[in-house]
């Protein structure tokens, strides 16, 4: 375990509580307080350690499967990455380390952010053939270079476009966009975008449905949920909030129907604890990373059953 070695910080929260080593874990959780380039309000720094506080104080029960719980799923909390303050590169060179390993190992990552840049080096590290994208975000993040910064959060998509090639990007809540983002989007096949009226419209199942089937030639699937999705009085701990997002439940919803045992990793960003409202955004995160790894390994186990 070279890197995670090198580069991970233990921490004495573990997510949840009920934690295994890497060894015996088919899912390894990754906590990346990247916290370079918020335009609005800073502070994603202390997300990991928040979010895995508000872990330790909710049910373990699913939500979109309440007869899972959390204590069965095979998972290992790594702790923090070290992150290089202020150069960001260093940071997301640091990230495709450990993820690679992490994926090498046989593990699927879970990261708990920090900004949406630390999606870029997320899928650099994983570097799978045939990938999609799901994207929960109020953003498209889709600048070509924002306050002078090409590795900006506002910029990551862009970068995820040119340097990782996915197959499709479908982005879930978008709402909040320049007119750059919007031309770039309407001109490109590989993407698509669900706004929350969209998503009233069409009801989250068919809009869930609708992306999956623009997935039915994708061998690997990567899910990012940005926070800002939701709407700011269910997340009101963000740098950007937006409103007229997302609902927990439509989001839920949809996330249940994204994760199938394609799911090659996921992460959640831009959770801001310095302005949230008694760590509500917090529990939120908690309980949609936990929701995640049930539906991971509920769509794994299932496979495994198939394969025999």
């Amino acid at each position: 375990m070279e890197y995670l070695d090198l580069y991970l910080e233990k921490r004495p929260l573990k997510f949840g509580g009920a934690d295994r080593s890497f060894e015996s874990a088919d899912y390894a959780i990754v906590g990346v307080p990247l916290d370079d380039t918020g335009s609005y309000r800073p502070g994603t720094r202390f997300a990991p350690l928040r979010v895995r506080e508000a872990s330790m104080n909710i049910e373990s029960n699913g939500y979109t499967i309440p007869e899972a719980f959390l204590e069965s799923v095979p998972y290992s909390d790594l702790g923090d990455l070290g992150v290089t303050i202020g150069y960001t590169p260093g940071t997301l060179d640091r990230l495709r380390r450990v993820v690679g390993e992490i994926a090498g190992g046989g593990k699927k990552p879970f990261l708990i952010g920090g900004e949406h840049t630390i999606t870029l080096g997320a899928l650099q590290g994983l570097n799978v053939n045939n990938l999609c994208l799901a994207v929960f975000d109020a953003h498209f993040d889709l600048r070509s270079v924002y306050l002078e910064n090409r590795l900006s959060h506002a910029c990551v998509m862009r970068r995820v476009l040119e340097e990782v090639r996915p197959k499709r990007i479908a982005y879930i809540g978008v709402r909040a966009y320049s007119q750059e983002e919007i031309l770039l989007a309407k001109s490109r096949s590989d993407i698509l975008y669900f706004t929350p009226v969209d998503i009233v419209r069409m009801g989250p199942v068919n809009v869930a449905s609708y992306i999956m089937k623009s997935f039915e030639d994708c061998e690997n699937i990567y899910v990012s949920f940005d926070i800002d999705g939701l709407d700011p009085s269910i997340a009101p701990g963000t740098g950007t909030p937006e409103p007229g997002g997302l609902d927990f439940l439509g989001a839920m919803r949809i996330l249940s129907r994204l994760i199938d045992d394609r799911l090659a990793g996921f992460d959640i960003v831009e959770v801001n604890p310095l302005v949230d409202n008694h760590d509500v955004t917090s529990v939120v995160a908690a309980k949609i990373v936990q929701e995640a790894l049930l539906l991971a390994y509920s769509a794994d186990t299932r496979k495994r059953g198939r394969m025999k």
